[in-house]
């Protein structure tokens, strides 16, 4: 009976330990395969609610991720960069239309007059090198809805609003003409000094379908990207800030 025992007790041992490393090798076998898929070119994937991003006009991304000052970069593609993005890594995309953008969920969010002034640092930065750069950023739990543009390193238009609030974060420069077909929200006017204003049916409070509609109209909508049949697969850039 010993003997049978420890006959038996050699053999779970050996079949336990094999599993173990079946188990081991197979985990090792999907990092690697996750790896390789994140180098994959694949086509683009849709974003921007309950987000942030930067576009810039530029097709060089490799420059945008260092101007962003990130870290730890390596190639990635749609798939695993946009995911990783919404998990607060940034991913810079590959072009679309002449832009770059620029997407995480731990980006500066303009959502403070502190945040303004980081993101507006960062704009000046971006077109100082490149032609113009944008910002937008959207989440609907609060309501808080923002963009900005820059050009040539000067800030030409800054709208910033917050729903649960009811007030306006920041609002500088000239109206472009996208939002001059529209009477926006201004808590900081004269008119909104009347106790009536905010009962107005004229006034268009900001959601995250304008903000896409102010994409689409100063560059480029990410909201709709997986419905193009004009747009290639490629390979962006995920890192750190």
């Amino acid at each position: 009976m010993v003997i049978i025992g420890f006959i038996l007790g050699a053999f779970l041992f050996w079949y336990f330990s094999k599993k173990k490393k079946e188990s081991v090798l197979s985990d090792a076998k999907v990092s690697t395969a996750s790896a390789v898929e994140q180098t994959i070119p694949d086509l683009p994937l849709s974003f921007g609610y309950k987000s942030m991003w930067f576009a810039v006009k530029t097709d060089d991304k490799q420059k945008v991720a260092e101007l962003m000052q990130l870290k730890n970069i390596e190639v990635c593609n749609w798939q695993v960069g946009i995911q990783k993005a919404y998990r607060g890594n940034v991913f810079v995309t590959p072009a679309i239309d002449g832009w770059t953008l620029v997407c995480s969920s731990e980006l500066p969010a303009g959502d403070s007059e502190a945040s303004v002034k980081e993101v507006k640092n960062l704009l000046e930065t971006l077109s100082r090198t490149f032609e113009e750069a944008q910002f937008f950023c959207t989440h609907r739990v609060v309501e808080f809805h923002s963009w900005m543009k820059a050009r040539a390193g000067v800030v030409k238009r800054i709208y910033s609003y917050l729903g649960e609030s009811g007030q306006n974060i920041a609002i500088e420069g000239e109206v472009t003409d996208f939002e001059k077909s529209v009477n926006l929200v201004n808590t900081f006017s004269e008119e909104a000094k009347d106790e009536n204003y905010f009962d107005r049916e004229d006034i268009v409070w900001p959601n995250e379908s304008f903000v896409m509609q102010v994409a689409a109209n100063w560059s480029v909508d990410p909201s709709n990207l997986e419905v193009r049949t004009d747009l290639e697969p490629g390979l962006g850039i995920l890192g750190v800030r």
